[in-house]
């Protein structure tokens, strides 16, 4: 017949674990400007990008820009004649889904983590 034993949990390590940090960063752009009516590359490169389209830009008031993925540090877009001379806001985000398993019907909610802003001048 096998006991079970007490074990007093005072004498136990203890280890706190924290969630990896997934909020992108961008550290510099390959360009910071372009003339007006020319296409443009932009190349990104910072940390914590994802791969799989759960990383977008966002380039001024137009949103959820679809990017290249590299790897963790290096993402790219493109942009075609579309904007006007100015200054524009790059913005990565990361876009992650979260499956809700404690609620009547499993309902995904959405967690945006969003960069640093970087600007982009499109020149006359």
């Amino acid at each position: 017949m096998n006991t079970l034993k007490y074990i007093d949990n005072k004498n136990c390590i203890k280890i706190k674990r924290t969630a990896p940090n997934l909020n992108p960063y961008i550290s510099y752009l390959s360009q910071y400007s372009s003339q007006f009516n020319t296409a443009i590359r932009i190349y990104i490169f910072g940390k914590n990008f994802l791969p799989n389209g759960l990383t977008k830009v966002d380039f001024g008031n137009i949103q959820n820009i679809n990017i290249k993925f590299i790897n963790p540090s290096i993402i790219y877009f493109e942009l075609y004649n579309f904007a006007f001379p100015g200054v524009y806001n790059i913005i990565v985000k990361n876009q992650l889904l979260i499956s809700a398993k404690n609620t009547t019907a499993n309902s995904v909610n959405g967690l945006v983590l969003k960069s640093n802003i970087v600007e982009y001048t499109i020149l006359e």
